[in-house]
């Protein structure tokens, strides 16, 4: 659930709160890369020391492991609160690591496509202009059946056969 930055303030001290303040919105896109990694890093340690007390703080309730530092009691809710603080703005500073990856990359993409576009006005015409010009027509192709010739003597003969076959029937 989100919490107010007032609520935030109340649960950390100032060093803390100076980390979690500078990763909310206005602050945080003023942050350089290298701020960031370092806040992201720090954040990391935090949220996991105060997840690592809570947890042990809930086994001392359930009875399953001993009490630490006897002068420091407590329940388990404001670590675990402590933690959500920290996990909220590692969030914010991951989310704000990814928009600038992704911008990044869009921006490389697209000065790359700028260059491959000078590239290609600044080269020569591959086509020659668009005038009147005689054309060959289609290519022929050639035909693979091998040829057939059918000798003159024999054209009507078949015919012939038949008119002699039915003569010598009738007679």
């Amino acid at each position: 659930m989100a919490m107010s930055q007032k609520d935030e303030k109340s649960l950390l001290d100032h060093d803390e709160w100076t980390l979690v303040e500078s990763t909310h919105h206005p602050r945080l896109h003023d942050l350089d890369r290298a701020a960031l990694e370092a806040a992201r890093k720090r954040l990391r340690d935090l949220r996991n020391k105060e997840r690592d007390l809570s947890q042990h703080k809930a086994r001392v309730v359930r009875g399953k492991a001993d009490m630490r530092g006897g002068s420091f009691p407590g329940t388990a809710e404001r670590p675990r609160r402590r933690k959500q603080v920290f996990a909220h703005a590692l969030r914010r500073v991951n989310s704000e690591v990814d928009r600038r990856k992704a911008r990044g990359s869009r921006d490389r993409i697209v000065e790359s496509q700028r260059r491959a576009l000078a590239m290609k006005r600044a080269a020569p015409s591959k086509r020659p202009a668009n005038t009147a010009t005689a054309g060959k027509g289609p290519a022929a192709i050639e035909n693979r059946k091998k040829a057939t010739r059918t000798p003159g003597a024999k054209v009507g003969s078949v015919s012939q056969q038949g008119k002699k076959a039915q003569a010598r029937r009738d007679s």
